[in-house]
């Protein structure tokens, strides 16, 4: 098939962009694909180029499938078209017209599209984010004499509460680890606290953490997971609320391996 993946951005390494360039790492082995978006210096565009992914700005092609993420670009021509929602938040609304089939990466977003836009039940499949377990899997952790905290994300206004809390309770036994692109967010480092903007390995770092914290329930939950390490998924507007993620490992995977996400979207 030949196949065109549509991201508003593949400029930093966070949840949409992540779940395309997956995706689009997958779905390469078998089909001709190419990716549209916005792209920056990091791996996303090299890695998929080496695997003879065509990554592009524009098009006039035709394709057989049209999988498309935000609605700030055009659809491409495609016999179908299918749009990923990717959360609840204003800036992953649905697009509402040129669509054959919406997909949902939780229940709860499916309930969402139905209850705030009006989409049809049966127009909605949810199909949960995938997870490349061939990349991120348990590994020996190295020896220390701290809790490893890994936080991987933007560095932005939504998680800054987020942010703060762990930095807050930062010291030499329980030390936080921060990659991601800065957008704006204002957090308090000190010597127990460690920041880098974006980097190439992070399944290492997921891998060797003792905890990983996200938002929500985000990639980096399902990739420490993935990684057999335990996570807490907060609640943004107040981060002492909190759940831990360690769901049994045969349900994640059937839910969540990229290989049999693919296959879904394959077949709707």
């Amino acid at each position: 098939m030949k196949i065109i993946i549509v991201c508003q951005t593949m400029s930093y390494l966070s949840g949409s962009p992540l779940y395309n360039y997956t995706l689009a790492k997958e779905l390469s082995k078998e089909h001709d694909v190419s990716v549209m978006s916005l792209w920056g210096k990091n791996y996303l565009r090299y890695d998929l180029e080496d695997l003879g992914v065509k990554c592009i700005r524009e098009t006039n092609d035709e394709y057989d499938l049209a999988i498309v993420s935000q609605k700030d670009l055009p659809i491409p021509k495609a016999k179908k078209v299918i749009n990923i929602i990717h959360s609840e938040y204003d800036c992953e609304s649905p697009i509402l017209e040129g669509i054959d089939k919406w997909v949902a990466i939780r229940p709860s977003i499916k309930e969402h599209l139905i209850k705030e836009y009006g989409i049809q039940e049966d127009k909605i499949s949810v199909i949960y984010n995938g997870v490349d377990l061939e990349r991120f899997k348990p590994i020996k952790k190295k020896n220390r004499d701290y809790i490893k905290v890994v936080i991987p994300g933007t560095i932005d206004l939504l998680r800054e509460k987020f942010h703060n809390y762990y930095t807050k309770k930062a010291n030499k036994d329980f030390r936080v680890f921060l990659y991601g692109k800065y957008f704006g967010g204002q957090v308090e480092i000190n010597e127990w606290v460690y920041y880098e903007d974006e980097i190439d390995n992070i399944e290492e770092e997921i891998a060797d953490a003792d905890i990983v914290a996200g938002i929500l329930l985000g990639r980096v939950n399902l990739e420490a997971r993935a990684c057999d390490v335990k996570s807490y998924i907060h609640n943004p507007d107040n981060p002492e609320e909190y759940e831990q993620y360690f769901p049994d490992r045969k349900d994640f995977e059937d839910k969540h391996d990229i290989k049999k996400v693919t296959k879904q979207l394959l077949c709707l």
